[in-house]
């Protein structure tokens, strides 16, 4: 079969046996995968302990930072089942999280010790870097892990819990009033640079079509990286679906049934977009590095 014109923008994810920093499966993508500077590494962790590349030991970054801590229980997602415990700020007050979390670190702000101290349940791991080479610096300080972090504390404010919601029928409108049973949570960038957002969906029944104009193709002013994950933490390589998405203005048909990335640079047409097929659970992971909309632009049909 000749090659199609955007299969360059369909790339399958290889999650790879690690034993490093406690993970189970993981990944790391950069700017070669991506077209622009920006790291990702996606994972789960095996068991508790210290985490990170210097276990024990505070850093910074002279670069903005997303980490984020997600359930995988596509009946309860913000339950992690667990206690991750992460130093943030010069005082290195800890925070302890227990449900799905996300935190935003500017640039030079510093960050660990961070320490799993109970884990039930494995859950997803997400740690995006805006550089183009990722590095670290360690933090110098005689403190040790501070105070744990109340509503009062320096730091609060880098913390958001994520608020899972019940994306029902209608929700897109009265032009799609299709249901996939899920739930969609909007993680929103807090004191960063960059106009961060990321969505996380679970698909739980197809057929079930995105958009609020579904059969329309679209674009956005910024970049979109859309990701196809399987909600197994055990086996991070299985979809456990399929969807049907179309590229381009000729809207070039691609079927993916394992876990995927599909990169939409900006201005570029994508969609329709429809789930065909979920034989267990699987999530749509909708990530804008650099945020939805432009200063004046917006999402445009074409």
């Amino acid at each position: 079969m000749p090659k199609k014109k955007y299969s360059k923008y369909v790339k399958t994810l290889e999650f790879k046996e690690s034993r490093s920093d406690f993970y189970r499966q993981g990944l790391k993508l950069g700017p070669d995968f991506f077209g622009f500077d920006v790291q990702l590494e996606l994972g789960t962790f095996i068991a508790p302990g210290r985490i990170g590349r210097n276990p024990g030991k505070p850093h910074t970054h002279n670069f903005d930072q997303v980490m984020m801590w997600l359930g995988v229980d596509t009946d309860d997602m913000g339950d992690l089942d667990a206690e991750i415990e992460v130093c943030l700020g010069e005082d290195l007050e800890r925070h302890m999280i227990t449900t799905s979390t996300a935190m935003f670190i500017p640039k030079g702000t510093p960050h660990y010790p961070a320490t799993i101290n109970r884990m039930d349940k494995r859950s997803f791991y997400i740690e995006i870097s805006y550089t183009k080479n990722y590095s670290e610096k360690l933090f110098k300080t005689d403190k040790k892990a501070g105070d744990y972090a109340t509503y009062m504390s320096k730091t609060r404010g880098m913390v958001q819990s994520i608020a899972f919601i019940r994306k029902g029928a209608w929700s897109y409108g009265a032009k799609n009033r299709d249901d996939s049973g899920g739930n969609l949570a909007f993680i929103n960038g807090k004191g960063l640079k960059n106009d961060f957002l990321l969505m996380f969906e679970s698909l739980k029944k197809a057929p079930y079509r995105f958009g609020p104009n579904p059969s329309v193709p679209h674009t956005h002013p910024m970049p979109e990286v859309l990701f196809f994950l399987g909600s197994d933490p055990n086996n991070m390589n299985e979809l456990g679906g399929e969807a049907e998405l179309a590229l381009g203005k000729e809207k070039e048909i691609y079927v993916i049934n394992k876990p995927t990335a599909v990169l939409c640079p900006d201005k570029f047409p994508h969609c329709p977009l429809t789930i065909t097929k979920v034989d267990k659970p699987f999530f749509l992971m909708d990530c804008r590095p650099f945020g939805m909309m432009g200063k004046k632009d917006k999402m445009s049909d074409i």
